[in-house]
This record gives C-alpha cells, sequence and structure tokens, in this order.
C-alpha cells in the first residue's frame, strides 16, 4: 500500500509541471532564472502539491482549479530549502552541491526571495472567485509566517539542555505541520469546504506534520536525505530533534554532557565517530524506539481527525498519514 501512496503523490504532484513551466520561465540570459531552475529541476517528492490536489478532488472539487495554489506550495517549500540550506551549512541537496554553495550565500538568498514573491503571484492568479482567493492568500501567508517561526525556534535550541518533547512538538507543529497542512487547506477552499473542515485539516497537520519530521530526524541517521549519502547532518548541526529531547531526558549526566559537546560542535569539527556516538547513544537510551511509537501516537491522533472529515475516500487518507510516519525517504 505504501507503493500506491507514493505513486499517488508522484501522480498528483506531476501536474504542477506544466505550468510550472509557463509562470516561472527558463531564460537563458537570466543569471536569476539559472539559479532558480538549477534547484527546481533538482526533484524533490511534491508532497505538498498532492496534498493539494488529492484533497480538493476528495471534497468535491475541481482540482484543475487548485493547481495555481498547489504549485505555489511547492515554490514556497524550495523556497524554504534554499534558505534553510544556507541557514544550516547544507551542502548538499537531493544528492547535488546546494544553490549557496554553487552560487554562493547573496546569490541564493536572492534566488529564494524570488521564489517567495513568485509564490504570492500565483496564489493571486488562482482560477477561483475573489472570496476564496482571498482565503488562499491568508493561508499562504500564515503558513509563510508560522514556518519562518518554526525555523527561528529550531535555530534557537540547537543542543539547548532546556529541550524537551513539549517543546519538540510545539517547534514541529510551527515548522512542519502547518506547512503540510497548507496544501490540504487550499484544496479544502478551492472545493468551498465549510469553516470547520478547514480547521480540521490544520488540527490534521498538527498531527502529520510531527510524525513526518519524526521521521525525518530518523531517516537522517540511516539515509542521509539526499546529502550525497552523507548521514548525521542533524547532529552536525546541531539540530535539536526528537532523539536528542528524549536522550536529554533518558540519558546519563556524562552521556548527556557528552552529546550536547559534539552538537556544540561546528560541523567541520564534527567527526564521523563523533555522529557515530550521538546515533549510538540514541539507540542506547531507547531514543529511536520512542520516536516511532511517538510517530504511531500522532498517526492514530489523525486517524481521530479523518473521521470528522468529509472525505471521499477515509481509508486513503489514513494510509497517508501512516505512510508520512513510515516512508523511507
Amino acid at each position: 500500500m505504501t507503493t500506491d501512496i507514493a505513486s499517488a503523490i508522484a501522480e498528483a504532484g506531476g501536474r504542477i509541471d506544466g505550468l510550472m513551466a509557463e509562470l516561472l520561465p527558463r531564460r537563458t540570459d537570466d543569471v536569476l532564472s539559472e539559479i532558480v531552475w538549477y534547484h527546481m529541476e533538482s526533484g524533490g517528492k511534491r508532497v505538498r502539491p498532492a496534498l493539494c490536489l488529492i484533497t480538493c478532488e476528495a471534497l468535491g472539487g475541481t482540482p484543475d482549479e487548485a493547481v495555481h495554489f498547489a504549485l505555489a506550495i511547492e515554490i514556497l517549500h524550495n523556497m524554504f530549502l534554499v534558505h534553510d540550506d544556507i541557514e544550516d551549512g547544507d551542502t548538499v541537496r537531493r544528492d547535488r552541491p546546494t544553490v549557496w554553495v554553487k552560487y554562493g550565500i547573496p546569490h541564493a538568498i536572492n534566488s529564494g526571495d524570488y521564489l517567495l514573491t513568485k509564490a504570492q503571484e500565483i496564489v493571486l492568479l488562482s482560477d477561483v472567485d475573489a472570496e476564496r482567493k482571498l482565503k488562499l492568500l491568508d493561508a499562504f501567508s500564515r503558513t509563510c509566517r508560522t514556518t519562518i517561526e518554526g525555523q527561528a525556534l529550531d535555530i534557537h535550541f540547537r543542543a539547548d539542555e532546556r529541550f524537551t518533547i513539549e517543546t519538540y512538538l510545539h517547534l514541529v507543529r510551527k515548522k512542519t505541520g502547518c506547512y503540510l497542512a497548507c496544501g490540504l487547506v487550499g484544496g479544502a477552499i478551492v472545493a468551498h469546504a465549510e469553516d470547520a473542515v478547514i480547521q480540521a485539516l490544520w488540527r490534521l497537520g498538527d498531527n502529520m506534520g510531527p510524525a513526518f519530521q519524526i521521521r525525518d530526524d530518523v531517516i537522517d541517521l540511516t539515509l542521509g536525505k539526499g546529502r550525497g549519502g552523507e548521514i548525521g547532518c542533524d547532529i552536525r548541526e546541531g539540530k535539536a530533534s526528537i532523539l536528542y529531547a528524549h536522550a536529554l531526558e533518558h540519558g546519563g549526566r556524562d552521556d548527556v554532557n557528552t552529546l550536547r559537546h559534539i552538537l556544540l560542535k561546528s560541523r567541520d569539527e564534527t567527526s564521523p565517530d563523533d555522529v557515530q556516538w550521538v546515533i549510538d547513544l540514541y539507540e542506547r537510551c531507547g531514543a529511536l524506539d520512542y520516536a516511532s511509537q511517538r510517530a504511531d501516537e500522532l498517526v492514530q491522533e489523525a486517524y481521530g481527525v479523518i473521521e470528522e472529515l468529509p472525505l471521499a475516500s477515509k481509508d486513503f487518507f489514513k494510509q497517508l498519514a501512516r505512510f508520512m510516519a513510515e516512508r523511507k525517504s
């Protein structure tokens, strides 16, 4: 069933390609276009635009009317990635040099800013009436603001000894939950959904988003998330993951001190042995098992929200929620 969900996401996400080529055209004589397309053509799972179009159809709407918003969410996602790579010092994204590495930080910042303005512009081009267009713009702005707030917390709490599971969930609901829910909400707005449905979809993001992020935290230790095979990038960045929060609570004092010492190192100073030591600690203190358990609990909570929604196929959305917590990449 995981394969079916992945295929459905890929098929729905691919529906933005034609519009993207039209509204974000390649220009061979334009350095900004070159930089933007260097990043945009590097791949990506297209989860967020797919959720938008799938939700719109499931609520009785016309997906063609939602394709502009779906594209805008994908462009916003890529804007965040370009800026996130600068902030985290990541040098590889989707198995190729990040934008800031290839073109320099000033060009990377500028291209990210450009993507944000294009995304806003594309929301306003949506083929819907003025009332729904304003609702879409409000959802887009809310998501952009909330995600930036979450990113600020993510940076602030790196290697912080006060970090807790509760703080982690608050952070990722801002950074990932709202961001993931936005596609669902956009599809629902286009489908003329009631306000109660819209609010339920925001709550669904509060469950699916953290489940998605927890899985991301674990994948970083095993598969490298398209970082050219490098694992433990979150450790090198000193990122406050759910694994880190659990280790702070359940690790011994000496282990916690060593953990924080490693996470406070600069990226260049963090050795492969340091990364392996942290991974071993996470295994010893049960952090990996806890992460899996917490993700499953969030999926169960998502099931409860899905039951409230007037969806054509609740089973599909439940499988989708499960996919978020069990995906392999």
